[in-house]
């Protein structure tokens, strides 16, 4: 049944994708806002998290674009969760392969978290918050349906270390991936 619900949605997206042969949707240079829950995976420990984001992107050119994200840790699915506490924020820039509707993309966005985990080792020594650099990879699809909506589907390899506790630094790597509506505002009017 998934399976059959997966290749329908694949058959949409590439229709709508080559049977339309208008300019493509970023040409119009859009400011995109988004709001999404995300799903963390880490990589070196067996905890799943779960993040609130949201991000800013404008298009100066029909295949790059600026854009800057906020996550902010809600929970583990965890009982005992690697994080108490991690906000991150990021900006870079994305490259894009707009065909129509239909948007691919991927980049490259360093930034910092003010990150504060659990005490791994259950000893008696406290812990501190402390900014930190983080690097994400990003990759991801964006399906603009309508004037001013879009879907969008969106993976982040997010990479930080937490230096400083007890038994050296805590490797905080993880995977997260996020799908949802998203809004946009074209800046440019159409040919």
């Amino acid at each position: 049944m998934v399976k059959r619900i997966f290749i329908a949605v694949l058959m949409l997206i590439a229709s709508l994708s080559f049977a339309q042969q208008k300019p493509d949707f970023t040409s119009n240079k859009p400011i995109k806002f988004n709001l999404a829950l995300n799903q963390g995976f880490m990589l070196q420990h067996k905890n799943t998290d779960l993040y609130i984001s949201g991000n800013l992107e404008y298009f100066p050119e029909k295949n790059i674009s600026i854009r800057g994200d906020c996550f902010w840790y809600i929970d583990s699915r965890q009982k005992n969760p690697v994080l108490k506490q991690n906000a991150i924020i990021l900006f870079g820039a994305l490259v894009h392969l707009p065909k129509g509707r239909s948007d691919f993309y991927a980049g490259l966005q360093p930034g910092v978290s003010y990150t504060l985990p659990n005490n791994p080792d259950n000893i008696d020594v406290t812990l501190t918050a402390r900014l930190m650099p983080v690097l994400s990879v990003s990759a991801g699809y964006t399906l603009y349906f309508s004037k001013f909506a879009n879907f969008f589907l969106a993976a982040n390899y997010m990479m930080s270390r937490y230096r400083g506790s007890h038994s050296g630094s805590i490797k905080l790597d993880e995977i997260m991936i996020s799908g949802g509506l998203g809004f946009h505002i074209n800046t440019k009017k159409k040919k």
